[in-house]
């Protein structure tokens, strides 16, 4: 089984120029529903991606994130750099 950090890498995108996306690293939150699964990127806060499976659901998020990165670059719009990496955590509820 992969681990997230073999995700934060984001490779080419079938039929698109190849850019170098190695010096971007982005966080993603993945998490499954009734429908299937759903990732999110913090730095894209407009944008989702999904898909029937965990890994679907992350592929189809890179092509995403690297077509906003490539317009942006296109652009000459730096792609946003987080501050600091997110923090997660759980809480507990007393119903």
């Amino acid at each position: 089984m992969r681990t997230s950090a073999d995700f934060m890498k984001i490779g080419p995108c079938p039929g698109l120029p190849e850019t170098d996306m190695s010096d971007y690293r982005f966080s993603v939150l993945v998490a499954r529903d009734m429908d299937g699964w759903e990732a999110f990127c913090p730095d894209f806060p407009d944008w989702r991606a999904r898909g029937a499976s965990y890994e679907d659901a992350i592929a189809n998020l890179k092509d995403v994130i690297q077509l906003l990165v490539e317009d942006g670059l296109g652009d000459d719009e730096a792609p946003p750099q987080p501050e600091e990496e997110p923090s997660f955590t759980a809480v507990d509820l007393a119903l």
